[in-house]
């Protein structure tokens, strides 16, 4: 999985969703949703998740401002993958996720990727 996500243009990306889950046994999961230009020419962003497996620790600072007022612009700057890390440099904020397994999978929809809301 290293190679498809260091090929992913994250250049002007845009964080959507980030959730942390913890099983009865301890196995744990994040996963980010996120759209991505497929490359610098593209006309728009497509819906992509990385669900990051048997996390073993995560670090995430954002602002949430710098967030939405770069949303238009893409709020993610770069990201790799490196040594069992995903790097996400987003304005103003980081999201550090050290984990066993990495996957990347393209969403049909945007709404695909959004939680399920309680009311």
């Amino acid at each position: 999985m290293t190679k498809a996500l260091n090929n992913l243009f994250w250049h002007d990306g845009n964080l959507v969703d980030v959730s942390f889950a913890i099983d009865k046994k301890g196995k744990s999961f994040l996963k980010i949703s996120a759209l991505f230009y497929l490359n610098e020419d593209a006309p728009s962003r497509d819906a992509y998740q990385i669900k990051c497996e048997s996390v073993s620790r995560f670090n995430c600072t954002l602002d949430t401002t710098e967030l939405k007022n770069n949303m238009f612009a893409g709020n993610i700057s770069n990201g790799y993958l490196k040594d069992g890390a995903l790097w996400i440099y987003i304005t103003d904020g980081l999201l550090e996720v050290h984990a066993k397994k990495f996957s990347l999978t393209k969403c049909i929809s945007a709404v695909e990727m959004l939680p399920a809301r309680s009311s």
